[in-house]
């Protein structure tokens, strides 16, 4: 049997659904960073969500022959000792039930032949591994500890030896738990340059899409009857990868201000007012994500929803958006000067990321943010 049919076959520990959204959204974040910083390692390779673990690489996404598991758990600080690694807790029926090392080597004992690396993925260390690494495998840590470790993996799992014990790792996740989507926004744009070069784009756009992407891979329940299945609904290809990262090339540049600013009809002096800001602007505009300027960017692109077929030039179009959102853009941007408001409000309505509605949801809890 391929292991691609294995994988579909074989009963799964755990099923989808039980795991808490919260919980979901990080193991989803660090599956996406997983893509980031792996994907030029494999001529191919699919990325599973929530099956057989919390994540799984493939080595293929066609005919994998070996696999990476990986358990990922979050606290929200100290560290993890031994004793959290082996604890085994009761079910209702006062059965034990498999401690995390005993979660982890299931996948061994399920795919001998396949699995390449056990993993245990946390936002905090372990206790008894150099906090300063960020992957470690179990049998480099103290030879006293190792060997604690491997009597209490052996006696919950007999199978065990210290050869598949040294399958086992420790990765310590590079994203917070309470700020992973700033740092995986920074992540994405490293991920783009490196594979682009210098680029433009529009960052939030391509954020939005891509996590949203792993996010239902996540949370998707329904039947797996085949690999197609596997790779259809809980699984992000290399292909699939290459495929945003093509959108991104071809997708156009934002306006520049020789574009329109014939267009516009203010005084000379406020316009040039109006230049200087638009070339500030047009940086943040494709930054990582400042949340205090995407919520006025939400706003102000549902204000121009509303306008839409609107006979309105420019500059008066401007100024009439303007005055539906200054309100509320100046309490939510700290020192928002009223010409920065209006660069942001014509960068929406010259920009082709407009039509698409791109920006990412806001959040509705203001902000004070230098602008």
């Amino acid at each position: 049997m391929s292991f691609a049919d294995k994988l579909v076959q074989t009963p799964r520990r755990e099923k989808s659904g039980e795991t808490g959204y919260e919980r979901y959204d990080y193991q989803a974040s660090w599956g996406l960073a997983l893509i980031f910083e792996g994907h030029d390692d494999l001529d191919d390779y699919a990325i599973a969500f929530e099956f057989h673990d919390d994540i799984v690489r493939l080595d293929s996404s066609s005919a994998p022959t070996s696999a990476r598991f990986y358990q990922v758990k979050t606290k929200l600080n100290g560290h993890w000792t031994l004793t959290d690694l082996i604890r085994r807790k009761k079910s209702k029926d006062g059965t034990s039930l498999p401690s995390i090392i005993g979660k982890m080597y299931e996948n061994h004992e399920l795919f001998p032949a396949e699995t390449e690396r056990l993993s245990f993925v946390s936002n905090v260390p372990c206790q008894f591994i150099d906090p300063s690494a960020t992957l470690c495998c179990f049998a480099d840590c103290d030879a006293d500890e190792f060997a604690k470790f491997l009597a209490k993996l052996k006696q919950e799992c007999p199978s065990a030896t210290e050869s598949t014990a040294k399958h086992m790792y420790f990765v310590r996740a590079d994203l917070s738990l309470h700020d992973a989507s700033a740092h995986l926004k920074g992540m994405m744009q490293d991920f783009v340059t490196r594979q682009l070069g210098t680029i433009s784009y529009y960052p939030d756009t391509l954020y939005k899409t891509i996590i949203e992407e792993c996010r239902t891979k996540s949370k998707y329940t329904g039947s797996i009857n085949s690999f197609a299945d596997l790779i259809k609904h809980k699984a992000v290809t290399k292909d699939q990868v290459n495929g945003w990262l093509s959108q991104v090339r071809l997708s156009p540049s934002p306006p520049n201000w020789s574009d329109f600013s014939g267009d516009l009809t203010y005084a000379a002096m406020e316009k040039a007012e109006l230049a200087r800001q638009w070339n500030i602007y047009r940086a943040l505009a494709l930054g990582a994500g400042n949340e205090a300027i995407n919520r006025v960017r939400a706003r102000i692109r549902m204000e121009l929803h509303e306008l839409r077929g609107s006979p309105s030039a420019l500059s008066p179009l401007t100024d009439d958006v303007f005055n539906k959102i200054w309100g509320m853009a100046k309490v939510t941007i700290s020192d928002l000067t009223e010409s920065r408001a209006k660069v942001m409000i014509i960068y929406e309505v010259m920009s082709d990321d407009y039509s698409s509605g791109g920006v990412q949801e806001a959040d509705q809890k203001p902000a004070d943010t230098k602008s």
